[in-house]
Formats: C-alpha cells, structure tokens, sequence
C-alpha cells in the first residue's frame, strides 16, 4: 500500500497549511481507533450486522425531482467558517432533510474541526431512509472498514489528501465493501488521479482546501473535462436558488449543501426552495 498523502497546499511552499495539520492529526486519531478496536474487529461487527446499500451512487445518476438533487449536510462548524450550529441534533436534522425532498444525507464525522463525530451517522442512518454519505478526512483502509461498520452507504474520498495510487486502493476497498464513493477534486490534477481511479461520481469543491478560499465558477469550470458516464456534485458555497440555476445551465444537477441549510430558520422550506418545489 502506498502510505503516501497526496500533494497537500503547503508541501510546494514548505509551509505547513490548516489541511497539512488536519491530515497529521487524522493519521494519529486513526492509529489511536485502530488500537482501541482493531480492524478484524471492524470485520467481525459488518459480518454480524445486516446491511443493505440505499444506492447512494444511483440517487445521483439522473436529476431528481426539479431536476435537481441535494445532498444535505448535517454540520456543526467548519475551520473557515468557526461554529456553525454547535448544538445541531444530527437525528433532527436529518429528518428535516428528508422531509424537504432531500436525495441524500451527509455526516461529517470528524471531531477536531468539524464537532462532527461517528455516532451521529449512525444515529442519522437508522432514523432516515435516505442513503448516508461520511464526510470525513479519509486516508486509511481502517476508515472504510469503519464507516461501513457504522452503516455508511457511501464516503468521501478528497483527492487531494491521497496519492494517485492510494485513491485507486481506496476506491476499489470501497466498491469490495459494497459502499459508494463521491470522490473529490479541486484542480485538473485533482480530476486525473479521480479519473484514473475508476471514479464515476465527482465531487467538486469550489473551497481550495489550502486557503479556504471559495470561487462557485470552480465547479462550472472542471465538469468541462469530465467524461459523459462521469456524474459531477458541486460543494460549497451554494447559498439559494440563483447557485443551482446557475450550475443547472452548466449541466451540473448535484449540489452538496451544508452551511445555509444548517442556519436555516425553516430548513423544509428551504431545501424546496433551493429545489424548485416552494410547496407541496
């Protein structure tokens, strides 16, 4: 296995940026998960639990209902944007979701920047029938057996944090596993280690994971280059309808949403907004 992160922002400049660090402290919080609950212990509990897939990766295929398809984000804080909803009930959350026509539910799980953490995907996974994403900073096979353990239908893979050859190893792990994978790019570079991969579903975030800086023409700007059986997901910075209409004119249909749905007075009323359906 190729043990190797992927260039990360601050490796060009010599610089330690913020997802250097958050990448340093995954690698020793999943050596310290591994020696609390062994991987062949992560194998024992996916044997013994059944599960079946909700098709996270088949939700996405076609445009959903308006045309479009949300992936709701259950989500706390965030480094760029601080608190968020630090006393967000997960459960509640995503009920309210999938009440307002949501494709798909996303957890972050991660604990140090985002106050997320694994329980609340698995409570969210038993409370909703919509397919669950795990949102998370994976770089390790452990993270995978994990996440199916905990009942994920699919997971984040970030390109950018993972060499060409350990994004290929992850994904065909995922697949074996019977979960989906939303694999994430930034960059053209981003989009050759996912596409050489084997990736079908392209997440693309218009954050630069170095600085934080958002720019939405970046999702518009990369889906040019993907192939006609590769299906793109736009993330962050989608704040209302105008976002979506824009990203619908450029054939993108999927839309990753966080932040604005979690401060959302009405988060119904606003998932159908942003879908087109104001009302039943």
């Amino acid at each position: 296995m190729d043990d190797g992160v992927g260039s990360l922002g601050g490796k060009e400049t010599g610089k330690m940026t913020l997802l250097d660090r958050i990448v340093a402290d995954k690698k020793a919080e999943v050596a310290a998960a591994a020696n609390n609950v062994p991987e062949h212990g992560l194998r024992s509990m996916i044997d013994d639990r059944p599960w079946q897939s909700r098709g996270f990766e088949r939700r996405l295929c076609g445009p959903g209902p308006g045309g479009v398809n949300i992936i709701a984000e259950v989500k706390r804080a965030s480094p760029s944007k601080g608190d968020i909803c630090v006393d967000l009930d997960a459960v509640e959350c995503a009920r309210q979701y999938e009440t307002g026509g949501a494709a798909a539910v996303s957890v972050l799980t991660d604990a140090p920047y985002f106050k997320g953490c694994l329980e609340d995907l698995r409570r969210v996974r038993e409370a909703v029938g919509l397919p669950v994403l795990r949102k998370e900073f994976i770089i390790d096979p452990y993270q995978l057996y994990e996440s199916r353990a905990a009942g994920a239908d699919a997971v984040l893979l970030i390109a950018r944090i993972l060499s060409p050859a350990q994004l290929k190893e992850l994904l065909a792990l995922t697949h074996e596993l019977g979960m989906d994978a939303l694999v994430e790019i930034h960059s053209a570079e981003d989009y050759a280690a996912a596409h050489d991969a084997g990736s079908r579903l392209i997440g693309i975030n218009n954050r630069n994971l170095a600085n934080f800086d958002t720019d939405l023409r970046t999702a518009l700007g990369l889906k040019a280059l993907l192939q006609p059986n590769e299906v793109p997901v736009a993330a962050s910075g989608i704040h209302g309808r105008e976002d979506i209409l824009r990203n619908l004119e450029g054939g993108i249909f999927n839309f990753l949403i966080g932040e604005s749905l979690v401060r959302a007075k009405d988060r119904v009323a606003m998932l159908r907004s942003l879908t087109g359906k104001v009302k039943d």
